[in-house]
């Protein structure tokens, strides 16, 4: 039999004059004999780091690496997709940039710096006794149809010839394989005996229609094969290399100008900007086309999609043209992007869409968007100016947490929802609304925003999660009436925080609801407060001043050593005795009674209720009218 036509490939072997460079090592090394060949060790002496998905070739065959080992040892291991179990003489090839070498972390840019690899090319030898080399038979050649010389448009069948056998028998378990990079490829494999006696038949279900470079393999042993005068004897390994070109299916990429496009649907013909094969074939990309043409085909361009133009350096002013309906996940993540026009026809804007642009000033959201996604600035330092459209949902997750230079943010009367960090660590955040018709504050949605001294709350709010307002500089605040807990860290750290009243409705704080407020003077504790978490009051040394509106105390609550002896605790008169007796109230020095006298008028004519504070009148409003009391005496009746 004539070996020249068991492998048909179409390219020309490569030369194994390459050799393993100097300072580097491989195992199985060169002339290594082995069982089979599943994973490949290189090692050096500096720092190693290789790649997930690029591919080696044995005997021509390009096979996938599917996982790595890098650095163990000064080592990298490289998993083959396919491990070669057929006995012969293999020749490996590791091709240049298939792994990193004497690698270093560079800080200064958060990444792995190497050099890539010089290309090594060695010989193998597998010897394995359950799949022996098959012997020479001189009176039998095989060849294949199609052949694998040319380019296809599919590949449904292929037939086997066996020239010289007069009958081939094809076992039960005969089965054939089909790779790409030497990843085994789903379609099913048939094989079935052909027109004529000394041909069989592959057929593919369904048909390869997808464009890459294929590899079929029948393994020796799988027919047994006659020729005249012979006794039957097993068939060799058949492999030949097939080029598919077809029409990109769905999920495809294609490159057109340097742009990399991925198909998004054959009807219509749609495709999306993706990531690049070098991110510096986009530098100075200022727009991108609304349709191209391919292999024949033209495709409308609809969006930028996930990854497009992430950690791109060398774009600016950027224009999404007109017909692009959508911006996706991480489009411009860590890009040099300085401004971006986004036109009327985009509807939805991704997760993290322009994240870490830190050379981003200004942005103007079109109003046709209704929906964006998390983190959509996070750290966008450079903001300075944004506007965002009547219509829009919510304000999501950490929207514009990290933007340090924002000073002001108009949000929508048709936002319904501020999502956790929304706005936290906006240190120069001096301007912003709550509108009317916002049920729920994420947890933290204000945090560290330091130029923040008000911000009015409306009663539609019914949910707040934890710490809202943490390390703000709030120096006045309020929360809706219908709020039954204060939640944990709700004003944590806000320094400026002079005095607030717990409403009416509230019947738990959380710990460390006013943790470290250290210019809070004068607290309010309404009527139906039960109980106070662990260090609500923690370094609140400044109080002057606990007024406690409930009959029964609350439990749980402590206050620093130097309230309990200088402020005054003013409690109902019917509860002296209670107050004395209550862990975290009798520590006070100064509790101070309130004795009801008789109604007065006010001003207004509303009806306000009169106290007399341990010998001095006063008096609380029930619609927040009170008589100020001026060393003993009362001065006048305020709103």
């Amino acid at each position: 039999m004539k070996k020249a036509l068991l492998c048909l490939l179409t390219g020309a072997a490569l030369s194994v004059s390459g050799a393993v460079p100097d300072g580097f090592t491989v195992t199985p090394g060169a002339g290594a004999t082995v069982e089979s060949i599943k994973t490949i060790v290189v090692k050096h002496a500096s720092t190693l780091d290789t790649y997930v998905n690029r591919t080696i070739k044995v005997n021509g065959e390009a096979i996938a690496v599917t996982e790595k080992l890098s650095d163990q040892d000064h080592t990298v291991t490289l998993t083959l997709a396919t491990e070669i179990v057929q006995s012969g003489e293999y020749e490996i090839v590791i091709p240049k940039n298939t792994f990193d070498y004497n690698v270093f972390y560079d800080y200064y840019n958060d990444e792995l710096i190497g050099d890539p690899n010089p290309e090594m090319s060695w010989n193998v030898t597998v010897d394995n006794p359950d799949h022996p080399v098959i012997p020479d038979t001189p009176d039998i050649t095989v060849s294949v149809s199609p052949d694998g010389s040319g380019v296809l448009a599919s590949l449904s069948e292929v037939t086997v010839t066996f020239s010289g056998a007069t009958e081939v028998a094809i076992g039960v378990d005969a089965a054939a394989t089909l790779t790409k990079n030497g990843a085994p490829v789903e379609n099913a494999i048939s094989i079935a005996a052909g027109a004529a006696a000394d041909q069989v038949k592959v057929t593919f279900s369904p048909e390869v229609a997808v464009s890459g470079e294929y590899t079929l393999t029948v393994p020796a042993g799988t027919f047994s094969l006659k020729a005249s005068s012979s006794e039957l004897i097993p068939s060799p390994e058949v492999k030949v290399n097939y080029t598919v070109k077809a029409p990109p299916t769905v999920g495809e990429r294609f490159v057109v100008d340097k742009i990399r496009y991925k198909v998004t649907s054959r009807e219509p013909l749609t495709a999306e900007v993706t990531f690049p094969e070098d991110e510096a074939d986009y530098a100075g990309l200022t727009t991108v086309p609304t349709s191209v043409d391919y292999e024949g085909e033209t495709f409308a361009v609809t969006g930028i999609g996930s990854l497009a133009l992430s950690e791109v350096t060398g774009i600016g002013d950027f224009t999404v043209p007109e017909g692009m309906t959508y911006i996706g996940e991480a489009a411009f993540w860590e890009s040099s992007v300085t401004s971006v026009s986004i036109p009327a026809s985009v509807v939805s804007i991704g997760d993290e869409a322009f994240q870490a642009c830190k050379s981003l000033k200004t942005f103007t959201l079109p109003a046709t968007v209704e929906e964006v996604g998390e983190s959509l600035f996070y750290e966008c330092v450079q903001l300075e100016a944004i506007s965002l459209p009547e219509g829009l949902a919510s304000i999501p997750k950490d929207m514009f947490g990290g933007c340090a230079m924002l000073k002001k943010v108009d949000v929508p009367s048709t936002v319904t929802s501020i999502g956790e960090f929304a706005f936290s660590e906006c240190a120069a955040l001096e301007q912003t609304n709550i509108p009317v018709g916002v049920t729920e504050l994420g947890r933290f949605a204000y945090a560290y925003t330091q130029a923040l001294t008000s911000l009015e709350i409306p009663e539609t709010v019914t949910s707040m999660g934890h710490g809202v307002f943490y390390s703000s500089n709030l120096e006045e605040a309020s929360l809706p009436e219908n709020l039954a807990v204060i939640p944990d860290g709700t004003f944590q750290c806000c320094t400026g925080l002079k005095e607030f009243t717990i409403g009416p409705n509230v019947t738990d704080v959380e710990q460390e609801a006013f943790y470290w407020c250290f210019g809070l003077e004068k607290i309010t504790v309404g009527a139906n407060v039960r109980t106070f978490g662990t260090q609500v009051f923690e370094k609140d040394e400044a109080l002057k001043e606990v007024i406690c509106l409930g009959p029964v105390p609350a439990t749980g609550v402590t206050f620093p050593a130097t309230v309990y002896a200088t402020a005054r605790l003013t409690v109902p008169d019917d509860a002296v005795e209670a107050y004395r007796n209550a862990e975290g109230w009798k520590q006070f020095t100064n509790i101070m009674p309130v004795s009801g006298v008789d109604a007065i008028s006010s001003e207004s004519e509303q009806s306000v209720k009169a106290y007399r504070l341990d010998g001095v009148k006063a008096s609380s409003s029930e619609r927040g009218l009170r008589i100020e009391i001026r060393d003993g005496r009362a001065a006048r009746v305020v709103r």
